[in-house]
């Protein structure tokens, strides 16, 4: 609807502004006083033509809703304007061809029917933890959020590629090879302030030969750090990944050599000091940055390099998305200048930070460090909480956000939990069907399978303010999954099933669905199977189970 709003807007500003080149922002209001959707394009509009901007507004509105073009069959019962904005109300009519289409649908109601993406590959590259010991907390948040993002790409037609990068070369292996080795007895390693504690780096040191190297004894720590911290409990969060991709591959496949001769023709490269540098500040960079250091080691820097050359170049990726933990603040500046050197768009290469998650336990923080080892794993956290309460609670905060982990109310079994709530609403959608079912309702919109006009005929009973704005805010369910393609704000799909459960539950405490009115009774138990159709495909896109009793 939203798109529909924008084109016949943007068909009449064409025709009185051709040098209007703004975005036409359409909005859903807070307040549904001012209409299902609401646009503030007469502000903008009010530079360019020199008038106010309510006056404009309600040129406007009578230009898209003329009184004598009005009819009970168009999307809008009313379009006006109020204080500069453009309101649009849905009609009854509109509301009810959308609930037929949630049934006709079911689950792929919101899904782009026309393919917006055109087959675009996408990346998604996210957690990427350092495999220098278990995950902790902080990397459930990229995690679940880089999953559902995905889930919602996929929605809207793109391709993708679900991708850990795995950082298994370097100076942390060197550490955690040394860190290995002292734990073995070996005492002769010097400084250990770089080094890594715990149990689990004890543990480590008994599966591997004390007769290798720092070095070697960190490749094999690598490995198992993979194969018992990692990779199950990557499983145990219900993600899957397309793709393991390897940095040290990087250095066997001919691509160090391709890029620098790249960036050399590109005159980006400099020396100094005995190092390689280059010159990211003349691309938006505030310094130059080093890519081999004077004793011939590799930064990080030219890792990530390479790893995007592979991204754009070899794999030939149409869009990047890097999901990095709040410890690479600043770091995306200089990515995205020597994306731009390596001759592809920075539009192509998205950088999303995730803030720091503060875990409370009985009203205290919990201090967590990786290096010291006295942190809470996210195993340990799944188990404490249940996997569903995790990832809502995780998924609720926008990731430029600090956010408090509550363990108590995780666990609360309470309406006061905001994945209980939701689920709740959904284990009572599904009990009202039930004891239709049982009642011996033939309602053919229960095991509906093909449209026909006689099913339907019912829909129309649906009048209460109760009925229409629980169909308005299901209708909501496709535009809220387009918006988070355009900003990723995957925050809003928590907030919706919240919104959508609030509504549910305001309908249930006002309507009665099953009465001795059987073609009340049928349009209502259409209304809930809707409300099912769409909570459920909410939680599973958000990989949450959509239980039937609770």
């Amino acid at each position: 609807m939203k798109e529909l709003i924008k084109t016949l807007l943007g068909d009449i500003i064409r025709k009185i502004s051709p040098d209007f080149k703004d975005e036409v922002l359409v909005e859903i209001p807070e307040n549904k006083e001012h209409g299902d959707y609401t646009s503030s394009v007469a502000f903008s509009l009010a530079k360019i033509l020199h008038k106010l901007p309510q006056v404009i507004a309600e040129e406007l509105a009578k230009k898209i809703h003329p009184p004598s073009r009005r009819r009970k069959t168009e999307e809008f019962s009313k379009v006006e304007a109020e204080n500069g904005f453009i309101n649009f109300y849905l009609s009854p009519e509109c509301l009810y061809h959308q609930l037929k289409e949630i049934l006709k649908q079911k689950n792929n109601y919101g899904k782009s029917i026309f393919r917006l993406a055109h087959g675009k590959r996408i990346n998604v590259e996210f957690v990427s933890a350092n495999p220098t010991g278990p995950l902790t907390i902080g990397n459930g948040r990229g995690g679940f959020y880089g999953d559902v993002l995905a889930n919602v790409l996929e929605t809207q037609g793109y391709e993708v590629a679900r991708e850990y990068y795995i950082n298994d070369r370097g100076e942390q292996v060197r550490n955690l090879g040394l860190s290995i080795k002292m734990a073995q007895g070996e005492k002769t390693l010097g400084a250990t302030k770089y080094l890594y504690h715990g149990e689990y780096i004890k543990d480590l040191a008994t599966e591997i030969d004390k007769k290798l190297n720092a070095e070697e004894a960190g490749q094999e720590a690598v490995k198992l750090v993979l194969k018992k911290h990692i990779k199950p409990i990557i499983k145990k969060l219900n993600i899957k990944y397309d793709i393991w991709f390897s940095e040290a591959s990087l250095y066997k496949n001919g691509a160090y050599k391709k890029v620098m001769e790249n960036l050399m023709q590109s005159d980006f490269i400099y020396e100094k000091d005995g190092a390689t540098w280059m010159k990211t500040s003349g691309l938006g960079d505030s310094e130059d940055r080093v890519l081999v250091k004077s004793d011939g080691g590799e930064t990080y820097f030219l890792s990530d390099i390479l790893y995007h050359y592979d991204k754009f170049k070899v794999r030939k990726f149409d869009k990047v998305v890097n999901i990095w933990g709040a410890d690479h603040h600043g770091y995306a500046p200089r990515l995205k200048a020597a994306v731009a050197a390596l001759g592809v768009s920075e539009e192509s290469l998205d950088i999303i930070i995730t803030q720091l998650v503060r875990l409370t336990s009985g009203g205290k923080e919990v201090k967590v460090s990786k290096r010291a080892g006295t942190f809470i794993t996210l195993e340990k956290l799944i188990d404490e909480v249940g996997l569903d309460a995790a990832r809502f609670f995780f998924l609720m905060y926008s990731p430029n956000t600090h956010m408090n982990f509550d363990m108590a109310l995780a666990k609360e079994r309470s309406q006061k939990n905001p994945v209980y709530y939701v689920q709740y609403a959904h284990a009572r959608l599904s009990s009202i069907l039930g004891k239709a079912r049982k009642a011996n309702y033939k309602l053919q919109i229960i095991n509906y399978k093909q449209s026909s006009k006689s099913q339907f005929l019912n829909i129309k009973l649906l009048k209460t303010k109760a009925d229409l704005s629980l169909i308005r805010k299901l209708v909501e369910f496709p535009e809220v999954l387009s918006d988070i393609v355009k900003n990723y704000e995957v925050h809003r799909l928590p907030r919706y099933a919240l919104e959508l459960a609030r509504e549910f539950h305001n309908f249930y405490e006002k309507e009665r669905v099953i009465t001795e009115d059987k073609k009340l009774t049928s349009a209502r138990l259409t209304l809930i199977m809707a409300a099912k159709i769409i909570l459920a495909n909410t939680l599973n896109l958000m990989g949450i189970d959509n239980p039937d009793k609770m």
